[in-house]
């Protein structure tokens, strides 16, 4: 085995820091001398009869024979940079080589179509390919590798000729080089990626190159490598201005530390106390939180206010709910702050009590009190016996002997004979004579006037010829509002009315005779000088003359005033026709409509009628004349005009009767035509008149002065009756034994 061995000479400078430039910079190739390096054979030698490397050309070119061997060459990077002030980018290299692609039998090109794509130089057939790897190493100022990069030979060239799928050749005499340049990027500060290395930080390039001719030709026919050259890029140190610049920096983790403190506290100055500002913002921030953490915090004192009504709301009386904790608080304190309290009432009851024990029977001592009061309160009081004697002989002096101003009586003459015109006792008799009575006036007894019974109508709907209507199931009647009030009320009204008539004046025609009838009439009642107010008179006086001579004053009212008569004569002829059509069209409901038709013509020529006759009427001037009335002749028109209203609405009521189909409706009209019947005008004035010398019995003694003695001849004792009630109450006794 041959080992040829180069040793590496150790190579030192006193050469200055590099200067730090603000921009990147390369240094100079440097070419390695290959005799320094070495060269190692397998282990156990080489093959007999095979050749190994060799290095030759004054150092600059490396050859390979059939043996395997690796050449090794160490290049230190503090040869070309010195110092801290700069930082590696990246750590350049290259080299030339060729090779001849043998197998046995074939030297390097024949037939090389069969082992290679001649047009790319992809290989097609490694079974002879030449080896040749060559690994770069970086290493730390401790000799560990820290960057490393392999390049193995994988595309074939023609060495004797050019190559147009080679991209970086050189032709050197006759033969073409392919040229292999690359580089070990250390740190890339545009992605800030791997590791900041300065060159007292890093020690030697390393190149190990394995290689052999695998076509197993005797000789030097493996690879050939030639020129191997190193060079640098570098720039001024970053780290040097900031260790944050990046993690590999020396320094980093405590400048980063530092950083993320600094940041933080800006953040935050509550991130640490050590923070500039802490203490101001711990201030704040308790203040925030809790307005009351201190006296100088922002809002402490409106805070402090309502922490103390919160705690507390008779704290202030602006606290909220202080109306209704004082309130609670004053009926705490005393339940009679307001009847509102609870316990009011019973605390009311003991104070009454307290001032006064006869406030109420429940009260303690209420019996005593009463009796204080009054002895006469209860038969238990003391002294009730003295004082209901007391009270006896006030009230008559006879009561007792012992009272004061008791008489004695005067006992009579026991033989003279009672002819039965006195009592026995001359005094009582003298009393019971003498006529002290005041006059008292009798008022005479006023009959009460009969009821008039209206008359009611009955009409008769039953026909042979006509089938009876169905029964009427949800027909609403509607009740009316009858009463004695809205009748008088209606006929105050209508009186008022009246009060003002309008006289038609006719210059042609007119009816003296009937004038002087009325007179003649009047004048058995009262005399008058107007006609209006004869015409009144005769209708009040007429009130309780016949039926004829009230249909007399009728038509003589409507002489005198036509307009009014004719439209009451209207009005009675409407409420008839409206009658009857009434009963009419409850008996027809579930006839044909030809009969409906029938009396809505018959309607609307009755209507026509009327009109025509009201224009009739009208055929002169009106004179508005006022009517004087006395009160009597209001009365009586009142009286009269009722029982007109009275009848009419019995009549009403009788046909509203007659639909009614429940039993509350019919209830309800049969309450208010009885009370309507029973009605008597005038009725109320009896309980105006008053009994004269009511003012003589007041609540107080008349007889103060008199003292009336007892008559024993008055009594019963030793008389014939008593006697003879006593035996024959001895004779019922005697009987029953």
């Amino acid at each position: 085995m041959l080992v040829l061995v180069f040793c590496c000479f150790c190579y030192s400078n006193s050469l200055a820091d590099t200067s730090a430039p603000s921009y990147p910079t390369t240094t100079t190739p440097g070419t390695i001398d290959l005799d320094d390096g070495t060269i190692t054979s397998p282990s156990g030698g080489c093959p007999s009869g095979t050749s190994s490397a060799y290095v030759y050309g004054s150092g600059s070119t490396l050859r390979f024979g059939e043996c395997v061997n690796t050449f090794a060459v160490t290049y230190a990077i503090n040869q070309a940079l010195q110092g801290s002030g700069v930082s590696i980018d990246k750590a350049h290299y290259e080299w030339k080589y060729i090779h001849c692609f043998n197998k046995p039998g074939k030297f390097c090109s024949a037939d090389i179509q069969d082992r290679v794509n001649t047009t790319t130089g992809e290989i097609t057939d490694d079974t002879y390919w030449d080896e040749l790897v060559v690994v770069i190493e970086i290493t730390d100022s401790n000799g560990n590798v820290v960057e490393t990069k392999t390049w193995t030979m994988d595309t074939w060239y023609e060495w004797t000729t050019s190559n147009a799928h080679s991209t970086n050749e050189i032709k050197e005499g006759s033969t073409y080089w392919q040229i292999h340049s690359d580089n070990i990027e250390i740190f890339n500060h545009n992605v800030n990626s791997g590791t900041i290395r300065t060159p007292n930080a890093v020690g030697d390039v390393r190149f190990r190159i394995s290689g052999y001719d695998k076509g197993n030709w005797d000789g030097y026919y493996g690879p050939i490598i030639k020129d191997l050259k190193t060079w640098f890029t570098y720039r001024a140190n970053p780290c040097a201005q900031t260790a944050l610049y990046d993690p590999s920096c020396p320094g980093y983790a405590a400048a980063y530390a530092q950083y993320q403190y600094n940041t933080n506290c800006s953040a935050n100055a509550l991130y640490d106390s050590g923070c500039p500002g802490y203490a101001t913002a711990y201030y704040n921030q308790q203040c925030s939180a809790n307005p009351l953490y201190d006296s100088g915090c922002s809002g402490y004192a409106e805070a402090y206010y309502n922490q103390q009504c919160s705690a507390d709301p008779l704290y202030d009386s602006g606290c909220s709910g202080y109306a209704e904790a004082y309130y609670t608080q004053q009926c705490t304190a005393n339940p009679l702050y307001d009847s509102g309290c609870t316990g009011y009432a019973e605390a009311y009851y003991t104070q009454q009590c307290s001032l006064d024990a006869t406030y109420d029977s429940g009260c303690t001592g209420y019996f005593d009190a009463k009796c204080d009061i009054d002895a006469l309160f209860d038969v238990g009081c003391t002294g009730y016996q003295q004082a209901y004697f007391n009270q006896q002989c006030l009230i008559n002096p006879q009561y007792d002997q012992l009272c004061n101003g008791y008489i004695a009586p005067v006992v009579s003459d026991p033989t003279q004979i009672d002819d039965g015109s006195g009592t026995g006792d001359a005094i009582v008799d003298d009393v019971i004579n003498t006529d002290n009575t005041p006059g008292v006036i009798l008022i005479p007894v006023i009959p009460e006037p009969e009821p008039e019974v209206p008359e009611i109508i009955v009409v008769d709907n039953t026909q042979d010829t006509i089938t009876a209507p169905a029964p009427l199931t949800d027909l609403d009647i509607e009740i009316p509002n009858v009463s004695i009030e809205n009748i008088e009320r209606e006929v105050e009204q209508e009186i008022e009315r009246e009060l003002e008539i309008v006289v038609e004046v006719e210059p042609e025609t007119s009816e003296p005779e009937v004038v002087d009838d009325v007179s003649t009439e009047e004048n058995t009642e009262e005399s008058t000088t107007e006609d209006t107010t004869e015409e009144t008179t005769e209708e009040d006086t007429t009130e309780e003359s016949t039926e004829e001579e009230s249909t007399e004053e009728e038509s003589t009212e409507e002489e005198s005033t036509e307009e009014e008569s004719t439209e009451e004569e209207s009005t009675e002829e409407e409420s008839t026709e409206e009658e009857s059509t009434e009963e009419e069209s409850t008996e027809e409901e579930s006839t044909e409509e030809v009969e409906e038709k029938e009396e809505e013509e018959k309607e609307e020529e009755k209507e026509e009628a009327k009109e025509e006759a009201k224009e009739e009427t009208v055929v002169a001037k009106k004179e508005t004349k006022k009517k004087t009335l006395t009160k009597k002749q209001k009365a009586d028109a009142k009286k009269k005009k009722m029982k007109e209203i009275i009848k009419n609405k019995l009549k009403a009521l009788a046909v509203e009767m007659g639909k009614a189909q429940s039993l509350k409706d019919q209830q309800a009209l049969q309450q208010l035509i009885a009370a309507l019947i029973n009605y008597v005008p005038g009725f109320n004035e009896y309980g105006k008149y008053n009994i004269p010398g009511i003012n003589f019995y007041q609540p107080e003694a008349i007889y103060q002065d008199k003292k009336i003695p007892e008559n024993n001849r008055g009594l019963l004792n030793g008389l014939a009756s008593e006697l003879l009630h006593e035996k024959m109450v001895d004779m019922q006794y005697e009987k029953d034994e």
